[in-house]
């Protein structure tokens, strides 16, 4: 944030200025030599000549005029910020911010307009309706209902979910998606999770791999993972991956940490 940056910015030159030396730099030519002189505050002389050998002192004092300009421009620029800040932020409150107009508008008025830009809360809401077919659960599975109502299939994605929706993250549960395979069939998988960042309108595919101690299941999740990636889904970007075994098992902390970095 400019603001962040600016005070920062200050904070850092005033210390500076606060150790600079006294007066201010003079240069001039003399038969295409450069020369530098120091003109203390209390001289109304051209100053003395600096050697060559203190070429220090004239980098301190041509360093500190500039920090003095930096320092103003600075002051200027967030006085400015924190006054338009400070209006912006009344126009909040008021409701008057563009994309807000929309949502003071009555149920029955919203349903005969195109808004610029959906309330959060109208555009997980119809992100969430979307319906799909659910990837079925064979006869006799274990399940495990989450704080939302939904089923899952395991202990590990239960916490996933409760997280999430804990944390107000819409999701939906073994969404399907298509992706081609390496010789251009299209596949049908199921992502364990598609999560939504409200925030930044991103999508974001959460798999979980639950037990990477058994080599062949371990297999299976590296097939999966390149699978995403010759399709351009790749970790960080628009894939979360987690993982565990069972001496390693995840916690509730690590997954709110993480749907904190990316889809908060």
């Amino acid at each position: 944030m400019r603001i962040l940056e600016l005070s920062n910015l200050l904070a850092v030159k005033q210390k500076t200025l606060k150790s600079a030396p006294e007066g201010n730099l003079r240069i001039s030519k003399s038969n295409g030599v450069v020369q530098y002189y120091h003109k203390r505050t209390s001289e109304k002389t051209g100053g003395r000549y600096i050697p060559a050998g203190n070429k220090k002192l004239a980098h301190q004092l041509a360093q500190k005029e500039y920090d003095k300009k930096v320092l103003d421009a600075a002051s200027r620029e967030l006085k400015l910020l924190n006054c338009t800040w400070h209006q912006y932020e009344k126009l909040q409150l008021r409701g008057k911010i563009a994309e807000k107009i929309f949502s003071k508008l009555t149920k029955m008025r919203q349903k005969l307009i195109k808004p610029v830009h959906l309330p959060d809360e109208v555009f997980a809401e119809q992100w969430l309706n979307l319906s799909y077919e659910k990837k079925s659960f064979p006869e006799g599975a274990l399940k495990y209902v989450t704080a939302r109502g939904d089923y899952v299939r395991s202990k590990s994605e239960n916490i996933i979910a409760d997280t999430l929706y804990r944390m107000s993250i819409p999701y939906r549960y073994e969404f399907p998606l298509k992706l081609k395979s390496e010789d251009g069939h299209q596949i049908k998988v199921h992502p364990d999770f598609c999560c939504l960042n409200l925030r930044t309108r991103q999508e974001f595919y959460w798999e979980h791999f639950g037990m990477m101690d058994e080599s062949d299941y371990a297999e299976r999740a590296v097939a999966k993972m390149l699978l995403y990636a010759r399709n351009n889904i790749f970790p960080g970007r628009k894939l979360i991956i987690t993982s565990e075994t069972s001496g390693q098992p995840v916690s509730t902390k690590m997954i709110e940490k993480i749907a904190r970095e990316f889809l908060a």
